[in-house]
């Protein structure tokens, strides 16, 4: 059967991982014990929910914080190896959280950003999925300005993912060729 890899294979990937490792990561580096800090009196919440979706601007009416996938599509042109192609995706991973207020919630969307970063890059090939990934970009929005009492803010964390392999030529069908430079023939001689 032929291996299939579509923007949402790369983003079910991605979220395998974030799931599997940026929970870990935040208790590990105390960001969801308030007694780490006893100057936040709201630590991180675990997201429990990625989405893939079409915008992460699709996340700012859900419950905070909460995490979101897309990708817009290929960073170049797909490249051809014997039969089997290979490409390149950009994902991009957003995280929208509130905060007490404005310092406070760029504190926390900053926070998220560097989490998501760290873990992707120690997690390259998206449990094997990927052959490689590479950090992008970084992007924040604070919703809305700083006099607002209590603010929203997002992230977006872009990658550029490879798998190879997301095509491959063949097919069953496909002939068999063989060099004929390399048959050998053997002569049995007998002497006497």
């Amino acid at each position: 059967m032929p291996r299939l890899i579509t923007r949402h294979t790369l983003g079910a990937a991605m979220e395998t991982t974030l799931d599997t490792h940026l929970w870990p990561l935040v208790q590990e580096l105390g960001f969801a014990d308030p007694a780490t800090d006893p100057s936040d009196p709201d630590p991180l919440r675990r997201i429990t929910v990625w989405d893939q979706v079409p915008t992460l601007d699709a996340l700012t009416a859900a419950a905070t914080p909460v995490g979101g996938i897309t990708s817009p599509g290929l960073v170049d042109r797909p490249t051809t190896r014997a039969r089997r192609v290979d490409a390149t995706w950009r994902v991009v991973v957003g995280v929208w959280d509130r905060g007490a207020d404005y310092d406070d919630t760029v504190r926390r969307v900053g926070l998220w950003a560097a989490l998501v970063r760290a873990v992707v890059l120690e997690h390259p090939t998206l449990g094997g999925v990927a052959a490689q990934t590479l950090w992008a970009g970084e992007e924040y929005a604070e919703i809305p300005q700083r006099s607002a009492a209590r603010t929203l803010g997002g992230c977006a964390v872009a990658f550029d993912v490879t798998a190879r392999d997301v095509v491959n030529l063949s097919t069953p069908d496909d002939p068999v060729v063989t060099d004929p430079s390399t048959d050998v023939t053997v002569e049995e001689r007998n002497e006497e």
